[in-house]
């Protein structure tokens, strides 16, 4: 995906990521299955295929779930570097791709991290803060209610300014603390912008998520009553269908993400020919 020279809106970035997918449809969902395909695998292994008991045997080892949850995380962080990476060019085939991926997707992962938990300590300090003080002035309760509103908008807030950050930490060397900042100044001032484009993936991955997920929801009920194991093979028709709903989301994103610096780079290309 080349980099443009002028803004686009969201038609044009819609439109410019449908033809990146199509003329690449192939190796991005090889790419984009790696975690779904590794998430369906492990889940199966530690806690069975059938999807009657699997629910209730992860409930039953919850240090085990969390152990594949991490594992699925890595897997996920390291397919999404290496997805990138190849959505931009930087290499010529999937397989070198996932050769490539390793710091980047250390950066990934780590500036992932990094945002989840720092984010989590700044609302949970913040709900503390103004809980106690509702407690201490003797406010009525339903303020809590609006407390939690209030902290999910604002988690929403900043998820929508740091959107691009996984971008900056694979695409670019720069520290990934001042990741953070160039994030955050990329959206700056395109606030509703990007909660659109947000807006339009989600709606359009909810769409897919739904049907696909009614049509399978039916096929797994009924192979279910002949075969628990059998209806968990079934579920493995899942796999593609999170992948093109990773690329939905990815695509689009990062052809933002490219619209963004290219013209944030205008300005210092043109001060540097002068």
């Amino acid at each position: 995906m080349n980099q443009s020279t002028e803004t686009l809106n969201h038609a044009e970035l819609i439109s410019r990521s449908w033809q990146e997918i199509k003329g690449r449809f192939a190796p991005f969902m090889l790419l984009a299955c790696i975690a779904p395909a590794f998430s369906w695998l492990i889940a199966g292994m530690a806690f069975g295929l059938d999807p009657m008991t699997q629910s209730t045997a992860q409930q039953q080892h919850p240090l085990l779930m969390l152990l594949v949850s991490v594992f699925s995380a890595l897997v996920g962080s390291y397919g999404t570097a290496a997805l990138i990476l190849f959505i931009c060019k930087r290499t010529d085939t999937p397989w070198q791709a996932l050769q490539t991926a390793w710091h980047p997707f250390l950066r990934l992962f780590g500036g992932g991290l990094l945002m989840s938990v720092g984010m989590s300590a700044a609302l949970m300090l913040l709900g503390i803060l103004l809980g106690g003080a509702v407690y201490l002035l003797g406010a009525p309760k339903v303020l809590y209610l609006f407390i939690l509103l209030f902290l999910f908008l604002c988690a929403g807030v900043l998820t929508v300014y740091f959107c691009l950050l996984p971008y900056l930490l694979v695409l670019t060397d720069i520290p990934v603390l001042s990741c953070f900042s160039a994030a955050f100044h990329l959206v700056k001032g395109r606030f509703w912008f990007t909660l659109g484009l947000l807006f339009l993936v989600g709606l359009i991955s909810f769409g897919i998520t739904m049907a696909a997920g009614i049509v399978l929801g039916f096929f797994v009920s009924v192979f279910s009553l002949v075969s628990g194991l059998l209806a968990g093979i079934l579920s493995f028709v899942w796999i593609p269908v999170a992948g093109l709903i990773v690329l939905i989301v990815q695509v689009p994103m990062l052809a933002l993400y490219l619209d963004r610096v290219s013209i944030h780079q205008a300005p210092q290309e043109t001060a540097d020919g002068q």
